[in-house]
């Protein structure tokens, strides 16, 4: 697992372009939060603070938002968002240095990993739903997807009705998955479940699925890796729209609240928008993958108006 400490992690931002006075224009931000937090018990920042260490979980193929870039550490536009929390976190707590300790996670483990409290706060595309929220919370939206699917341009595939007697393929525990499982009588498709959204897109680029679905910027993103992206169209209707937020502890309503306003005061400037600028519309990595993909009505106004709420 990966690890590194915050002050460290001022090289990679000026690697990537990031202004070191806008990182700390958000850290004093966040420090000047309510006086209250400080004083209010919270478990996440007790064990921070205790140990010196915070720890993120992240993916390995969800690109753009969390992913092993060139060098196998974890990049993306919500590893970002998590180092700004981080950074919030350590300036809160009056640390010199906060080490930051990455977790590779998967769809179907990232919410025992949460509850367990294995990771304080998990880096990835989530989706919020009323169903997980049982389980852990959310902070305010990061994104706004959609979920369709992904075909071989060439299958003939372009809506549901396509898909009877062929197999369709997403990601055990992800929102695909309920929507797979779900239509499945109805559209008399055979459905199958990976561990992972790079071994999804394996069974459809090897032909042992035809279909592959998912939210539509994580597909964009692994047809953007494919070896020839223009033999993949993402297609159908939106099954639907997915709020994607970062996912932490249910029990930790202080910890949330430090989060929440990490993000929102991120929002709140231009900063957002040369992570967006990077991470969705720029070329990533050393094969210069480019999703082109400029921020939608419902993405500016999340980042407008921070919001938990779920629209599903």
């Amino acid at each position: 697992m990966p690890a590194f400490t915050l002050p460290a992690l001022s090289a990679r931002l000026l690697r990537a372009r990031r202004s070191l006075a806008a990182v700390a224009l958000a850290a004093m931000s966040a420090a000047a939060l309510t006086p209250a937090l400080a004083s209010t018990q919270s478990p996440v920042l007790d064990k921070i603070r205790e140990s010196g260490t915070i720890v993120l979980g992240y993916r390995e193929s969800a690109l753009p938002f969390s992913f092993a870039d060139d060098k196998g550490q974890p990049a993306g536009y919500a590893v970002d968002l998590c180092l700004r929390a981080a950074e919030a976190a350590r300036q809160q707590l009056g640390l010199k240095d906060l080490k930051v300790r990455w977790m590779p996670l998967t769809p179907q483990n990232r919410i025992p990993a949460v509850v367990n409290g294995l990771v304080d706060l998990d880096c990835a595309p989530n989706t919020n739903s009323l169903e997980r929220q049982k389980q852990v919370a959310f902070s305010v939206s990061h994104y706004v997807s959609t979920v369709r699917m992904l075909v071989r341009a060439d299958s003939g595939i372009r809506s549901f009705g396509d898909l009877r007697g062929k197999t369709v393929v997403t990601s055990a525990g992800s929102t695909g998955d309920r929507h797979v499982r779900r239509m499945k009588a109805q559209y008399g498709y055979h459905d199958v479940y990976a561990k992972d959204h790079g071994e999804s897109f394996l069974l459809l680029e090897s032909g042992r699925a035809q279909a592959f679905v998912m939210d539509d910027v994580l597909l964009a993103g692994l047809r953007a890796r494919a070896k020839d992206p223009s033999q993949y169209v993402i297609v159908g209707p939106a099954l639907s729209v997915e709020q994607n937020a970062l996912m932490l502890s249910k029990a930790d309503p202080e910890w949330k609240r430090l989060v929440d306003q990490a993000l929102a005061n991120t929002f709140a400037g231009p900063e957002v928008t040369a992570l967006q600028k990077r991470w969705f519309q720029q070329p990533i990595g050393s094969r210069g993958i480019n999703l082109a993909l400029a921020p939608s009505g419902e993405v500016r106004a999340a980042w407008k108006h921070p919001s938990d709420a779920v629209t599903e």
